[in-house]
């Protein structure tokens, strides 16, 4: 079994699972988190395992870290365990009370079938009726009106929450998105940053205050503090080391990016996310062999992966050998690459081979999406300058 792979290991969480083997279940769920942080068939067999166990406050944990994510599970086999799980704790939820997991639950199932938005909202209302983590069951509520397009009852929803516990990172996070929604930069900030402050060595959460703080304030400063301090607080976090290389980057330390790159690499798995960092910087370095096989590395790991291509494409590019590039980067369009930093090198393509009509079509869109981008401004110029020399020869 390959050590880097978490799917034979999910494999092996579900056998055990499947068997009433908890202690084995958990174990493998908690090995393939190692290797793929907050996957989501782990998580909920992990809160099956423990909820079968009688470890309410851990399923539960386990599930609102799932749920924070807008996907769902990969196995049919998963989703039957916890729908099998849901009903054995329904028929004793009058005896234990796992109100508010039960309420996440039946959340969890409303992703396919919205009449469990009932269930879910009357377990959520019982466990803030009986203070079985209130402040989680006013989140249910607020999932729920959400997602039947009640806003400003999940806002309210999500305020109760912070009146019960103001360190609710998912309140937290729910309240920001609202505003960001709303271009309210500053409460979405304000928000984002309380949660880090209330979670700082949450992954997700420390990479979404990242993300505000680079995205949308451009506040790098404030970006590479956070950063060092994650890595200062836990030296062998290979995401800690991740995040800390992506704000060097955009700095523009490549070298110091570089080294944290590897570093992250050394102390976790190598993930197509971590090799494609690591060939951005190399190509950047001008170690174009070294970022080829990077890129490479990054496609085996990941095929659906679109950045990779787009990286390829600005290598075979920056050699001139536009046909490769062109089949790179069209292959990372095809994947679902729309990224205006990579679309417009893909512009330059089409430039580049005489392709004019479709440069032109290609920097539209990336004019739409972002009319400020100088490479996308300067090679609007030159069609234009192309176009009236083309109708003066006319």
């Amino acid at each position: 079994m390959a050590p880097s792979d978490p799917e034979p290991v999910i494999s092996l969480a579900e056998v055990a699972l499947a068997r009433r083997d908890g202690r084995t279940a958990l174990a493998h769920a908690a090995r393939a988190l190692e290797l793929r942080r907050d996957d989501y068939d782990a998580l909920l067999i992990a809160a099956v395992a423990h909820a079968r166990e009688g470890a309410y406050p851990a399923a539960l944990d386990d599930l609102k870290h799932a749920l924070r994510y807008e996907r769902t599970e990969r196995r049919m086999t998963v989703f039957l365990a916890v729908l099998e799980t849901t009903g054995e704790l329904e028929a004793r939820a009058f005896d234990e009370r796992p109100y508010c997991l039960l309420g996440h639950l039946h959340r969890y199932l409303q992703l396919y079938d919205p009449s469990q938005a009932g269930p879910a909202a009357r377990y959520a209302q019982r466990a803030v009726e009986v203070g079985d983590r209130a402040d989680d069951g006013h989140v249910t509520l607020a999932a729920v009106h959400a997602r039947q397009g009640h806003t400003a009852r999940a806002q309210a929803e999500f305020a109760q929450a912070l009146a019960v516990n103001p360190r609710n990172t998912a309140a937290l996070l729910g309240q920001a998105r609202y505003h960001a929604e709303r271009g309210e930069a500053a409460e979405e900030y304000r928000l984002t940053r309380a949660a880090f402050e209330a979670d700082p060595d949450d992954a997700y959460v420390a990479s979404a205050f990242q993300t505000v703080l680079i995205q949308k304030l451009g506040d790098y400063r404030q970006a590479l503090a956070a950063a060092e301090g994650a890595v200062a607080r836990s030296p062998r976090n290979a995401e800690a080391w991740w995040r800390l290389g992506r704000v060097q980057t955009r700095l523009g330390d490549h070298r110091a990016a570089l080294s944290s790159y590897q570093q992250a690499m050394q102390l976790g798995p190598r993930t197509a996310e971590l090799e494609d960092s690591v060939a951005q910087v190399l190509l950047t370095l001008g170690r174009d062999d070294e970022a080829k096989a990077a890129y490479g590395r990054a496609i085996a790991l990941d095929p659906l992966r679109p950045q990779p291509h787009y990286g390829l494409g600005a290598l075979h590019g920056k050699a001139r050998r536009w046909d490769e590039a062109l089949r790179e980067s069209e292959m990372g369009w095809a994947l679902g690459g729309r990224d205006v930093a990579l679309v417009v090198g893909l512009c330059e393509q089409y430039w580049e081979v005489g392709r004019k009509t479709d440069a032109s079509t290609c920097v539209a869109d990336v004019l739409k999406r972002d009319p400020e981008n100088a490479r996308g401004r300067a090679l609007r110029d030159r069609v234009r300058v192309a176009a009236r020399s083309a109708s003066a020869e006319r």
